[in-house]
């Protein structure tokens, strides 16, 4: 095409290519796949590009490599080419585009042949030379990148077909003669195509040769199909044999004129029941079937809903059938399955649908086989909904799936109470139970504002489901219950006894102390929908029982002061995490003592079949950190400390030991999770001096680094100090490597802190000698960050930028990416300091993000104040200063003084900078305050954190 007046010119359907400024630019492959995907509009958010790049199977920091790519882009391309959208990437306004030029092409065709332009044909073509035969080669294969070429394949033969149409209604089927005659050879079933080319023979004098593409069309279709030519073919052949093939108006192009009234469709049925007047909640569940009936396009869909009895499938099936009514403009049809005891008759199903969809009751044929590829014919190029409502589990694969569509156009809704084994789903919805605030809101529509408001506790009641409600659920459930076996019935009391949010199919284990029986359990409750997976980045799926199971079993559960299942569970984590705590990168904190008897020889012999690496290990702690803390509160509550050692450890191991331990995890959770200093500084010291007391030198130091962290967080230098000279006297005589790397670390950090930068990069150099060969990734990763810090202070940006590219590789071969928001915002200071204000911007606002997903509020207040500097730089000082005072607010009530000085001393140059000398006075006093406060070790009065820490 020619574009020799655009900057930038991007082609992405024959081939990727992007010339800026007439030059052609080199790509690599993921980013040909990335410009591809924003050219055909496949998303612009960066979860769409990541699955659009990578699948299913997405790296640990995706959408940082998202980033990463589009920077690199941005680096070749001079010109504006890629800009950021509110949650990803767009192309830029400027960039011209072969998919653009498509578009603009077939609009301008369409419009020209409803104005029966000849000129149409013309654009027709123009745009159909666009579009190759095979799309998109040079992208890499993913799922979304061949749904895409689909698509333009479908949109390549629907420009055919209307190309085809306009030139046989103005007269100038000459021109696609030949064209038809490969096309219908590629697609001998386009029964479109059969009867453009039909109608096209026809009208240049080749009737012969036209009546038999007919018969040869009629013969294929009953011999490989079974079924009779569509009334557009069938028309077509009519004329032919009257001899009406005079042209028609451009305006008819997408249909044969002429056609018979009598053969016209009839119509569209809508069977579906009446909609709940009362509907409410169920947006996630709405938004998948809406979302679902998108991919009718690219060929049939069939929505599968599950649940347990009463929980409103059918409700929800018939509302979204409703919703769905325009997409679906050619009917809906309803078919209550569970109607009769016996279950539906195929048959009889068959011959009513067929006759709502307009054929006469004595055409319906006899048999069944018949009637299926007569439904099949009759939906094809239609676009019609099928809901099946309350399919019982032991239906017969045949019996149903000849209702199903069998074409692109069409979907199927299928409701069911259990997973259908025959049934191949596209989309699967499990639907619970409605949440408190959808089951109030249900409650206000049916007993009125008034009623509800007067009875708040009967309406609570109600609308969690307990007490009285509990009875009819419970009559619901017992017929899904029965069917259980005595053990799994057990296991699922005890696990609903623990309360854990989620759990591993080992928790069932332990629970029935086998672990073969706990996955057989976990089968058993997922077939019946008692259990629902829950799957979270980074983590592997675990399990919940579902909320109405949960209260149901709580209600009837006799054996509420029995401890042993919390004993048990616990114990056997601690077992299960010994292995994998050996191979995780943080390695901070001690083991607990070493266990001598294992819980259960089935799981001693998986964990000795485990190879731990560093991935997997942060894999089970990113898993089970909840369960930990879940059984953490039953173990100290219930002072089961001595029991749970007791089975993993040696015998004089006491439960004093056991409680400082529990409280050092404890304390180290606080600090580096949570930012909650003070407790976790109280928590850690205290830990300290008694696990001095029990003889634990190693564990010891561990919980003074931790009480210096929280100290120094506070600005308490001499605390912090004093703190890691115990941990110094501490390991006298113990060569312990990775305690004295962190030791170090938090020597490096006192100076860092107080801009002492020579000294820190002294002591963090050390630290990474001590770290380099041990396990400890996390504490070489920390000081490896640390040191790019204070080098970049010193003004030795080359060295700086070089170990932040080691960090950002330590994070990908570690899988831990709760330092990422910290690792970004790190980048983003480098950039800023090199003047790269928009890189600055762009890092410093993903930084932010990361925190604030990590639940960091310190690394997500610090963002603020570098994107502050960026926007500086970039010439946005309003911006800037409206993130330095919240960078201020933020940082103040953590208590992180010290930083929070920082960003006054930022703030007074930015407003001195524009002559506002008395604020910036004002600024720097209020910096004097917070560094004096800082020396003093306090903090203000109340100071909460802004993100509110994990329970």
């Amino acid at each position: 095409m020619d574009c020799s007046g655009d900057r930038v010119v991007l082609t992405v359907l024959a081939g990727v290519t992007l010339q800026c400024d007439g030059a052609p630019v080199a790509l690599s492959s993921l980013e040909r796949a990335l410009l591809a995907g924003l050219a055909v509009g496949a998303g612009s958010s960066s979860d769409t590009l990541v699955r659009w790049l990578y699948d299913d199977a997405p790296p640990t920091s995706a959408r940082n490599r998202v980033q990463a790519l589009v920077s690199g882009l941005r680096r070749k391309c001079d010109a504006p080419l890629v800009r950021t959208a509110a949650d990803g990437y767009v192309l830029d306004d400027g960039v011209t585009t072969d998919v653009g030029r498509l578009r603009a092409c077939r609009d301008r065709a369409r419009a020209r042949a409803q104005r029966s332009e000849v000129g149409c044909l013309d654009d027709f073509r123009t745009a159909l030379d666009l579009v190759p035969e095979e799309v998109l080669l040079d992208v890499r294969p993913t799922s979304a990148v061949e749904l895409e070429r689909t698509r333009l394949a479908a949109e390549r033969l629907g420009l055919w077909e209307e190309h085809v149409a306009a030139a046989v209604a103005l007269g100038r089927a000459d021109t696609v003669v030949a064209d038809l005659a490969l096309l219908t050879a590629l697609h001998p079933f386009h029964e479109g195509l059969l009867a453009h080319s039909v109608l096209a023979l026809a009208s240049v004098g080749r009737r012969e040769q036209a009546l038999r593409v007919y018969r040869e069309a009629f013969e294929r279709l009953d011999v490989e199909l079974g079924v009779e030519p569509s009334d557009l073919l069938r028309s077509a052949h009519a004329r032919v044999l009257e001899g009406d093939v005079v042209p028609v108006r451009a305006s008819d192009v997408t249909t044969v004129p002429g056609a018979d009234t009598a053969l016209r469709r009839p119509t569209a049925p809508r069977t579906l029941p009446r909609r709940s007047p009362g509907f409410v909640g169920r947006a996630h569940e709405l938004e998948a079937v809406l979302g679902a009936a998108q991919q009718v396009d690219d060929g049939p869909v069939v929505v599968h809903l599950t649940g347990l009895p009463g929980m409103g499938k059918s409700t929800l099936a018939v509302e979204a059938g409703h919703r769905l009514r325009d997409r679906f403009p050619d009917g809906s049809l309803h078919l209550d399955a569970g109607r009769t005891p016996t279950g539906p008759d195929a048959g009889a199903a068959l011959g009513t649908f067929l006759r709502l969809l307009g054929t006469h009751p004595e055409a319906v044929p006899a048999d069944v086989a018949e009637r299926a590829a007569l439904y099949r014919s009759l939906l094809h190029e239609r676009r019609v909904l099928v809901v099946l409502d309350d399919v019982g589990a032991d239906v017969a694969a045949p019996a149903l799936l000849d209702l199903l569509p069998a074409s692109a156009g069409s979907m199927a809704v299928v409701v069911s109470r259990r997973d259908l084994p025959w049934l191949d789903a596209d989309v699967r919805v499990p639907v619970g139970s409605l949440s408190t605030g959808a089951a109030r809101e249900l409650l206000v529509r049916e007993l009125g504002s008034e009623r509800v408001e007067r009875d708040q506790a009967d309406a609570d009641r109600l609308s969690t489901g307990d007490d009285g409600t509990m009875a009819s659920i419970a009559a619901s459930l017992a017929e899904v219950w029965e069917q259980l076996p005595g053990e799994v019935q057990e296991a699922a009391h005890r696990v609903a006894r623990l309360r854990l949010p989620a759990f591993s199919a080992w928790v069932l284990g332990a629970l029935l102390g086998d672990d073969h029986a706990g996955e057989r359990a976990i089968d058993a409750l997922s077939a019946l929908h008692l259990v629902e997976p829950v799957r979270h980045l980074g983590q592997a799926t675990q399990f919940k029982l579902h909320d109405v199971v949960a209260r149901f079993l709580r209600g009837t559960d006799t054996h509420d002061d029995d401890t042993s299942p919390a004993e048990r569970v616990a114990a056997l984590l601690l077992e299960r995490g010994r292995p994998a705590h050996r191979a995780h990168p943080t390695q901070l904190l001690p083991e607990p003592p070493d266990g001598a008897r294992p819980t259960s020889q089935a799981t001693t012999s998986q964990d000795a079949a485990q190879r731990w690496d560093r991935t997997s290990a942060v894999r089970f702690f990113a898993t089970e950190n909840a369960t930990a803390r879940v059984l953490a509160d039953w173990v100290a509550c219930l002072d089961l400390v001595g029991g749970v050692l007791g089975r993993a450890a040696p015998d004089d191991v006491d439960a004093a030991t056991g409680r400082a331990f529990l409280d050092l995890c404890r304390a180290w959770h606080l600090q580096a999770r949570a930012s909650s200093s003070e407790q976790a500084g109280r928590l850690a010291e205290s830990a300290a001096a008694r696990l001095v007391d029990a003889g634990h030198p190693r564990a010891a130091a561990a919980a003074q680094v931790v009480t210096a962290s929280a100290a120094l967080a506070l600005g308490r230098r001499d605390a912090a100090v004093a703190a890691l000279d115990a941990a110094t006297a501490a390991l006298d005589g113990v060569h312990d490597p990775v305690l004295a790397g962190w030791v170090a670390n938090g020597r490096g950090t006192v100076h860092n802190d107080y801009d002492e930068n020579e000294a820190a990069a002294v002591a963090f150099a050390q630290a990474r000698a001590l770290l380099e060969p041990t396990a400890a990734r996390a504490g070489y990763r920390q000081a490896t960050l640390e040191l790019s810090r204070s080098y970049r202070r010193l003004g030795v940006l080359g060295e700086a930028q070089k170990l932040i590219l080691e960090v950002v590789g330590l994070l990908e071969d570690d899988g831990d990416d709760y330092d990422r928001g910290y690792v970004l915002d790190a980048q983003a200071e480098v950039a800023v300091a090199l003047g790269r204000g928009a890189d600055g911007v762009e890092l410093a606002r993903s930084a932010r993000a990361w925190a604030v997903r990590s639940r960091d509020a310190f690394v997500a207040a610090r963002a603020r104040r570098t994107l502050a500097g960026a926007l500086r730089l970039e010439g946005r000082p309003a911006e800037a200063e409206a993130e330095l005072r919240l960078a201020v607010t933020e940082l103040t009530a953590l208590g992180r003084q010290l930083s929070a000085a920082a960003a006054w001393r930022a703030l007074a140059a930015l407003l001195d900078d524009a002559g506002r000398t008395e604020e910036a006075a004002e600024a720097l006093r209020l910096e004097r305050e917070a560094s004096a406060a800082a020396q003093a070790g306090g903090a203000p009065p109340g100071a909460s954190p802004v993100l509110t820490p994990p329970t």
